[in-house]
């Protein structure tokens, strides 16, 4: 892999910087690893969600990674898998796949030179235990494979705890509201683990299931658990559809879940708090939809959300008082209309990436929104605004890049709001437009001085707004067309941010937009003191080697090794004290020179290659 590297003098010490391009600046060197996260068994016909992660070696999704297709096979006795590819975005995708095969089957995942397997066990023989009706209003706990045969209800008072490994089949309807539908007014763990998950789905993969109905004082917890082929509930909200969650008036968490594949939408919240952390949200009508929620969305990822109207990844309604909504780390794209859409909330969206939505990346309506350190790209417009009259909105977009987009950034008048305030404060951002009919870097429906932008690269200035040192040249990408968008070498977005923004993690002022460039010192050259040819052995060649250096236009491609002495400089001294040592008893060279180490003096001496030491 190429580097290039910077010489950087600090009062006549040279320093060498290497510059590292992804992904081994992202990792020191170290490799992403390959997840497959699924069932650790199957029943032949029964769709198994394979969730496909590549996380780095600390755990985090290997997010630089834009797009990679994993491949898939089954190993085994008629084995047979009904998809052989998984596309990721980001670090992390899906699908839902159907398997046959009799008895204990292998399941492989690959990318690039990367494998991971599963062993699956054959479900055929195992008893189904059948449930609908009331359960106690004590502990039940579930194991095993459980048939849920028609509406099942779990009272207040009583605790359903889920096993790991627990297979839940739920009966539906090939289409409409009258699925099977589990109604929760006691409290519901569903304690999968990362090697045997709980698994909800459908018992005829056609006809799906209804929803979970949440409606209870109890807090109710989803731990790697998995949710697919429901959604044929009363319909409600935005999409006119059902949620696979219905929530009222209640406490859920969910962690390191899925919910897939649904016929309507994800969820569909009121009154309640909510907490997603490391889930997947895909293949469905709408992402949640809440309102008077408070809402933490961690690490998490939404994609595919699909349908002619209103399909966002995620829709946020106002919160109620002395409530929080904040989206942290997480990835949303692909969606037939906006990504992350607000309705009077205030929401700080941070350290997301928001790509590849056909309309909105953020569509925001009023009250105050703060974006940091976030991605906005490949979308119709970024990040889009519209407020009413009476109410105003005020967004804080900071250390963001926007570029790829048709639009970067709009205020909109869209119901001739003729006397709406939308102030954006903008500041240590990217914001470049993409192609399109109409392209702009900043488009707004109202008066320029809404605006104040400063410290930022822009594709074009925008006449009449508040701000300074902003830059128009282009951000120098690494790689923009392979979507790399870390700052290259010589970008002008290096320490270009407010100086009075907190540094970036390596000490250095704050560059512009979502990723802080990385200075990578690049390991001390060892060498032998003396030793000026580099050959292992110090003799009077050396000696030759300096006085060639000095007056016959010799290379050297270590010069600290010819500074026998030490003093700081190569000159007609070290031929002589190398000369001494050598033949007239005089003393030794400093350090390094009974080994191979590194030069312990500070000076001005570089050391580019040292052929006999590691």
């Amino acid at each position: 892999m190429r580097s290039t590297t910077n010489r950087i003098v600090f009062g006549g010490v040279m320093l060498a910087a290497a510059i590292l391009p992804w992904p081994s600046q992202a990792f020191c060197g170290e490799q992403p690893q390959l997840q497959l996260l699924a069932r650790d068994s199957y029943l032949p016909g029964i769709p198994l969600l394979l969730r496909i992660e590549l996380r780095n070696p600390d755990g985090s999704l290997h997010r630089e990674r834009w797009d990679a297709t994993a491949r898939l096979r089954l190993e085994g006795q008629d084995a047979v898998i009904s998809v052989d590819e998984v596309l990721l975005r980001n670090g992390i995708g899906s699908v839902l796949a159907t398997i046959e095969g009799t008895g204990e089957l292998r399941l492989i995942a690959t990318l690039d030179d990367l494998e991971h397997s599963l062993t699956l066990a054959d479900l055929s023989g195992e008893p189904r235990q059948e449930v609908s009706g009331d359960l106690p209003e004590e502990l039940t706990e579930w194991s095993g494979v459980i048939h849920v045969t028609d509406n099942l209800t779990l009272p207040a008072g009583g605790i359903l705890r889920i096993l790991p490994g627990t297979l839940v089949l739920i009966d539906g309807v090939d289409e409409g509201t009258d699925g099977t539908d589990f109604n929760v007014r006691g409290k519901l763990e569903s304690l999968g683990t990362r090697q045997r998950p709980v698994t909800f789905t459908a018992n005829n993969p056609e006809e799906a299931w209804g929803e979970m109905d949440h409606d209870g004082e109890e807090e109710s917890i989803y731990r790697y658990t998995i949710l697919t082929r429901a959604g044929n509930a009363p319909e409600g909200g935005h999409t006119d559809s059902g949620a696979t969650i219905n929530a009222d008036d209640t406490q859920i968490t969910f962690e390191h879940s899925s919910i897939t594949d649904i016929n309507g939408k994800i969820m569909d919240a009121e009154d309640c708090e909510i907490v997603m952390r490391d889930c997947l949200l895909q293949r469905s009508m709408m992402g949640p939809e809440i309102e008077g929620t408070a809402f933490l969305f961690e690490n998490s990822a939404i994609f595919d959300m699909r349908g002619d109207d209103d399909n966002d990844g995620i829709y946020l309604h106002d919160q109620n008082a002395g409530q929080e909504i904040r989206l942290s780390g997480c990835i949303v794209g692909g969606c037939d209309d906006d990504g992350i859409d607000t309705l009077g909330s205030d929401v700080t969206i941070e350290d997301c990436i928001v790509r590849d939505l056909a309309d909105k990346g953020i569509s925001l309506y009023h009250e105050d929104i703060t974006i940091r350190r976030c991605l906005v790209v490949g979308n119709d417009i970024g990040i889009s605004c519209k407020t009413h009259d009476d109410e105003g909105a005020s967004i804080t977009i900071d250390h963001v890049t926007v570029t790829g987009n048709r639009i970067g950034i709009e205020s909109r008048n869209r119901d001739d709001e003729d006397d709406a305030e939308i102030n954006f404060a903008i500041t240590n951002s990217i914001i470049r437009p993409g192609a399109g009919e109409d392209p702009a870097t900043i488009r707004t429906d109202y008066e320029p001085d809404f605006f104040t932008i400063s410290y930022c690269n822009l594709g074009q200035e925008l006449a009449g707004a508040r701000g300074e040192n902003n830059q128009v040249e282009g951000p120098l990408f690494a790689d923009e067309e392979g979507h790399d968008f870390r700052l290259a070498p010589g970008s002008p977005c290096i320490d270009a941010g407010d100086p009075g923004s907190e540094p970036d993690p390596d000490g250095t002022r704050a560059d512009l937009g979502y990723h802080p460039y990385t200075r990578v010192e690049a390991p001390e050259t060892l060498f032998v003191r003396g030793e000026a040819n580099g050959d292992g052995t110090t003799d009077i060649t050396d000696a030759v080697k300096v006085l060639s250096y000095l007056f016959a236009s010799g290379e050297l491609t270590c010069i600290a090794s010819a500074d026998s002495n030490d003093d700081g400089s190569v000159d007609i001294t070290d031929g002589i004290y190398l000369l001494s040592w050598l033949f007239s008893g005089g003393n030794a060279p400093p350090p390094p020179a009974a080994e191979c180490g590194g030069d312990p003096t500070a000076d001005g001496l570089s050391c580019t290659g040292f052929a006999a030491c590691p």
